[in-house]
Formats: C-alpha cells, sequence, structure tokens
C-alpha cells in the first residue's frame, strides 16, 4: 500500500502545478504536454520492468518453497527427522521468507518512478487541470454548435465528413457528457450521454442515467426527465441523484400541467443572442455577402505611392468597401514567421479580455500570446516598414505587436477593437484604435477565419497574408459595424499577429473627415462594444 502512496504522490506532485487551467487555450502549449506525457509512460515502463523482474524473482522463490513444502507433506515426521531438514525449514522462515518479503515490498522501484514524476515538475512541466478539461469539453461543444457538428459523427472522429481520429470510447462519451452538464451545455451533455448509453447497449446505465435525466429537465423535457429518473431508481432504489430528483421533477411537471406551459428557468440564462447566433451563421457560411454586395470588389496590385511599391506591388483583395475591409497577401516571409515564433513560443500567457485595468481572463478568448516590439527585434523592421507602407500610418504610436495562438476550438467572441476613449486617462496620449492589422502566419485546415457579422463576411486565415480594416468613421467616431471575432479553429492550430495602430501622429496620413459621419453605424451599437 505503501508503494502504491507513493505512486499517487508522484503523479500529485506533478498535477499540483499549473493552477490557472490553460492548455486548453493553445495548441502550443500542447506540444509540451505530449513531450510530458511521453516521458511519464517511459518513466512508468521502468517502474513495471522493475516490478516485473520482482515478480519473476518472487514466483522462482515461491516454486522453490512450494516444491519443498511438497516432499516434506508426504510424511512430516519421517522428513523431519534428518536434521538438515529440520534446520532449512527454520532457516527458511528466518532467512527466505523475510528475504521474500523484502523483495515483493521493495520501496524503490515506486521512489525511482515517483523522483522521475516529480523531476518533470522541475523541468517545467506540467499537467492540465480540471479547468482544462472543463474548458476542452465546451470547445469541442462550441465547435459542434457553430459548424452544426452531429455528435455521432464527432464520436466516431468524424469533422466536416473527414475523418480525423479514433472513435470516442463509452468512458470518453461519458465524461464529455458529464463535464459538458457541469458546464451547463444540457443540449450536448444530453446527446453525448446518449451516445455513451448506445454504445453500451439496451441495458440502462446507472452512471448515465444520472445526469442524463437532469440534463433532460432543464432542456425542458420533464417527462422524459421523470422517466429517465424512474430508470434510476429500478437500477439502483437508494440512489441519492434519482431519490433528490424525483420530488423535483414532480412538482414541476404538476406546475406544467396547471400552467399548460413549461418554463425552463434553469436554462433561460444560457439562451444565446441573436446576436451570437448571427455570428455561428456567419462563421459557418450560413450569411455571406450577397452578388450585389461582392460585384463591385476587386483583387489589384497597388503601390499606395511608395516608390518601391511601383516596381514590387501588394497583392490587395478589396473585401468590403464601406466600411473598408482588405486582405494583402504574401506580406511577410517565412523567415520573419520564424523567428517570430522562436522568441515567442515559451513566452505564451493565457489572453486576457476586458478593459485595460480590470483585463481577466474569459471563456469568449480561448488562445495564449505574446508581445513583441519592435524596437527590440532588429528583424522586424522590414516587416515594420511594410505595415506602413500598405496602411499609410505611421506606427510611431501604435501598440506592441501581439502573438497569438489559438487552443481546442480556439475562438475570440464578437468585439470590437476601439475602446471607450477618454482623453485625460490616456497616458500614452495616443488616441483611440484607428486601424487593426492582422497577419496570419500559418494556414488552418478547417474553421477559424475572422468574421464580421454585420457585414456578412468570413475572411480565411491564409498564411503570409494580411487582414486590414478602419475601427473608426472618417470622422473618428466608433464604427460599430466593425464588430469581428475569430470564428472557432475547427482542425489545425491558428497562429496569428496583430497590429492596431492609433489616432495619434497620423494627421497628415489619415486626416479626419470635416463632417460627423458616425451615424452610419449607430444601429448596429450595442453592449458588446468597447471592451476588448
Amino acid at each position: 500500500m505503501k508503494s502504491l502512496h507513493l505512486l499517487v504522490l508522484g503523479l500529485l506532485s506533478l498535477l499540483s502545478h499549473n493552477a490557472n487551467g490553460d492548455y486548453y487555450t493553445s495548441i502550443a502549449s500542447l506540444v509540451d504536454l505530449l513531450d510530458a506525457e511521453m516521458l511519464s509512460i517511459s518513466y512508468f515502463e521502468k517502474y513495471m520492468e522493475a516490478m516485473e523482474e520482482i515478480s519473476r524473482n518472487v514466483n522462482d522463490t515461491l516454486k522453490q518453497l512450494e516444491n519443498i513444502a511438497q516432499e516434506a507433506e508426504e510424511d512430516p515426521e519421517d522428513y523431519y527427522e534428518n536434521p538438515i531438514n529440520a534446520y532449512k525449514i527454520i532457516s527458511r522462515f528466518i532467512i527466505d521468507w523475510q528475504n521474500l518479503n523484502k523483495t515483493v515490498f521493495d520501496e524503490r522501484p515506486a521512489e525511482a518512478f515517483r523522483l522521475n514524476i516529480t523531476s518533470l515538475a522541475r523541468d517545467g512541466y506540467s499537467a492540465p487541470t480540471s479547468d482544462d478539461l472543463l474548458g476542452a469539453s465546451k470547445a469541442l461543444a462550441r465547435l459542434q454548435r457553430t459548424y452544426r457538428q452531429e455528435t455521432a459523427d464527432v464520436a466516431a472522429g468524424d469533422l466536416m465528413g473527414l475523418h480525423y481520429s479514433e472513435n470516442f470510447t463509452t468512458n470518453e462519451c461519458y465524461w464529455l457528457g458529464r463535464t459538458l452538464f457541469a458546464a451547463g451545455e444540457y443540449k450536448y451533455a444530453a446527446e453525448w450521454l446518449i451516445q455513451a448509453q448506445v454504445s453500451l447497449g439496451p441495458e440502462p446505465n446507472v452512471h448515465i442515467l444520472e445526469f442524463l435525466a437532469p440534463s433532460m429537465f432543464y432542456l425542458g423535457n420533464t417527462n422524459i426527465a421523470m422517466y429517465l429518473n424512474e430508470e434510476l431508481l429500478a437500477k439502483d432504489p437508494t440512489n441519492n441523484f434519482g431519490l433528490q430528483n424525483k420530488l423535483l421533477y414532480a412538482e414541476k411537471a404538476q406546475k406544467a400541467r396547471h400552467l399548460n406551459s413549461l418554463e425552463n428557468s434553469a436554462s433561460t440564462s444560457l439562451q444565446r443572442s441573436e446576436a451570437d447566433n448571427l455570428f455561428d451563421a456567419v462563421c459557418n457560411g450560413d450569411l455571406q455577402q450577397t452578388p450585389r454586395q461582392k460585384r463591385n470588389l476587386r483583387c489589384r496590385f497597388v503601390h499606395n505611392n511608395v516608390p518601391f511599391r511601383f516596381i514590387a506591388p501588394f497583392k490587395k483583395e478589396e473585401l468590403n468597401h464601406d466600411p473598408p475591409v482588405a486582405q494583402f497577401h504574401e506580406i511577410i516571409y517565412d523567415s520573419e514567421i520564424e523567428n517570430i515564433l522562436m522568441v515567442t513560443e515559451d513566452r505564451l500567457e493565457r489572453s486576457k479580455i476586458g478593459k485595460l485595468h480590470n483585463a481577466g481572463y474569459s471563456e469568449g478568448r480561448t488562445s495564449q500570446n505574446s508581445w513583441l516590439y519592435f524596437a527590440k527585434y532588429n528583424f522586424l523592421n522590414a516587416f515594420w516598414q511594410r505595415m506602413e507602407d500598405i496602411t499609410g500610418l505611421l506606427l510611431e504610436t501604435a501598440e506592441p505587436m501581439q502573438v497569438a495562438n489559438y487552443g481546442i476550438g480556439g475562438h475570440f467572441s464578437p468585439h470590437c477593437d476601439f475602446k471607450d476613449y477618454d482623453v485625460e486617462n490616456d497616458i500614452y496620449k495616443r488616441g483611440n484604435r484607428l486601424l487593426t492589422a492582422l497577419t496570419y502566419i500559418n494556414d488552418v485546415e478547417l474553421g477559424g477565419g475572422t468574421a464580421f457579422p454585420y457585414l456578412n463576411l468570413t475572411v480565411s486565415p491564409i498564411k503570409h497574408s494580411m487582414l486590414i480594416w478602419y475601427n473608426l468613421h472618417d470622422s473618428l467616431e466608433p464604427d460599430y459595424r466593425t464588430k469581428h471575432g475569430g470564428c472557432p479553429v475547427l482542425v489545425g492550430s491558428k497562429w496569428v499577429l496583430t497590429e492596431w495602430f492609433h489616432e495619434a501622429h497620423q494627421e497628415f496620413n489619415k486626416p479626419c473627415g470635416l463632417e460627423m459621419d458616425g451615424y452610419k453605424s449607430l444601429k448596429y451599437m450595442d453592449s458588446d462594444c468597447n471592451v476588448h
């Protein structure tokens, strides 16, 4: 038992780190997790090899002792009249059996395993937490909802009609359903629990029913919940879940009969807004720009009056005219991308969301990011100049460039890049965010686009390309039409660079308009803006 206790302590020492639960927020961090798993497997294999050696030695000793005992058992008195045999049985209990006990309960293999496991933490490795499991489970539900993926297909390892992985086991389906229930994702919790039951067969499973019944209840299906709860109590009459919920379900059903309707107050707070549904519809392609909206959009070479660009023009793809949104292709080189990744991969931290002084973690943004200061890295000088040439703006008052990597189902909820601008509290004296330049530095296999729900526009993350848009009207009033978000990454990893150009020092590059034109986007104003 003590050996087992040591093993548990070793594993817990690894689990005690990474208290923030950040693995699900970045694909890059999962590479480190794979390294930790491979090392853990090798350490466990060494432990099992040592235990197998002990088992072989013990079995050999037991066989020898058994042979001697069987020989003596035929005529014990005659056998032990021989003084040598009499000596040997006493010797065996004093020496052989004690050595056998020491061998069986040898703590050295378990201690070696514990030391190996704890060394992982000293080397900077850590294990996922329950927060990671919760975040990853919610990410899968988000992918199913946004891209309308059937649970049975995902359980079979299929995404968008393509086979990507092995089937989910019954246990994996059950735990995913159970975790989604804890997250309040009752629809997908019920579907995954049903999937677990289907894989088990027709005989109801008590553990599945414990969570499937309340999932149905919170979805408003009280009668089904009552039926499933009766099945649970039929299998386990003393089940605490079943007994506690029985009266609740009956009371709800009776109230529903009197009111002739069923209020589902428990799930009201979980209902998605029209804005959420609009964002999903743009991400999955249900809503797109009409041919009329696209007919004046062009792909062309531009030089922006930069002398060098007359012989090496930019490739510009117009995506929207009012407000202006464009994607420039082949803007960043592989060598620059490699340098950026080299200096940031080990410095990624979980992304925050919110206003400057009270930013915190949110499920609305599942990514990790780092920051690059142009003055610190000379290899960024050429890219700096390229951004200025593309936008026609100066980077003097811009923010440091953000490097971000998105995690499992990684997304960024719809938001506006401009802020509640307060002149008095603008300590950097750089004004509001005038323009956003978003550069994609890898290809994403499925999903991960940048969606503008009010423009019916989703931009694919094409490696080496830069997406730009103005966040403010010509009058420098906020343009609420530029509300945008990162669609969930369905398959692959997503790396992006973000640069925000500010108003200050742009007077000659982008003079403000002479008339107020903020009225154009006022009808799109909502509470999701001014929080980034």
